[in-house]
């Protein structure tokens, strides 16, 4: 049977390839302008979100330089189950230019359902937005991009497909993500040889176009994420691992 019938199927996630404690650092680029850094970090002690044990990853962005004219400073925070990768709590908190968000989501896996809250400033509590139902499986964005890592690429042949169940800005969604085979690019960290996939892109105002992004994973057992590239409305930007 193909390996992508069988991925589509029932995505298989090897989660004993995450590292605790393991922080990667990365720099933003727009066209040739470095813009910003980010930096993600699994945490080394293991959590409970009601029965399930969790690893907690954090995210942290924010413009640098001459971006800083455009203020952007996000952190993202998962507790993801260690078994299945997949979402029980997540935390986010957007400062870009004048707009803030401060959000909170409870995933209820058996239930496939999605419990948003909202910080209210003059209540200064979260309140219920709404609960969403959702596919089974279902990811946050964190979660998401760690299934890249845990999916053993090396298995795959060029063409290849695989389908993520996701959960973004309030709604629900199937990504498909093709591999296109090994590449050899120019880091940091010297030559890397590296997988290369992309994944299909919702509908934004963002992103150009469906196809939009690629990602290039360290060859290796560890396929960690070395470059990421995406087509913008106005311009490109790339994040490329530092260190």
């Amino acid at each position: 049977m193909p390996v992508s019938l069988m991925a589509q199927a029932r995505l298989k996630v090897e989660s004993q390839r995450v590292v605790a404690g393991e922080t990667l650092h990365y720099k933003a680029r727009w066209g040739l302008l470095t813009i910003g850094s980010a930096t993600t970090r699994i945490d080394k002690t293991l959590y409970n979100v009601g029965s399930n044990t969790c690893y907690k990853v954090d995210i942290n962005g924010q413009t640098n330089g001459l971006a800083k004219l455009f203020y952007v400073k996000d952190s993202w925070t998962a507790y993801i189950d260690t078994a299945t990768i997949t979402t029980h709590q997540s935390y986010r908190s957007i400062r870009e230019g004048r707009y803030e968000l401060d959000e909170q989501i409870r995933f209820d896996q058996p239930n496939n359902k999605a419990e948003v809250k909202v910080y209210d400033k003059k209540t200064k509590t979260y309140v219920l937005k709404k609960v969403y139902d959702t596919h089974d499986n279902i990811r946050d964005v964190i979660a998401g991009v760690m299934t890249f890592r845990l999916v053993d690429l090396s298995r795959y042949r060029k063409g290849d497909k695989f389908t993520v169940n996701g959960f973004y800005e309030d709604e629900g969604y199937k990504i498909e993500v093709t591999y296109l085979g090994e590449e050899i690019i120019k880091t940091a960290l010297g030559n890397m040889r590296c997988y290369k996939v992309k994944p299909t892109i919702p509908k934004n105002n963002v992103f150009d176009g469906k196809d939009a992004i690629s990602i290039w994973l360290s060859a290796d057992s560890a396929q960690v994420i070395m470059r990421v590239k995406a087509r913008l409305f106005i311009g490109s930007m790339s994040i490329e691992l530092q260190d």
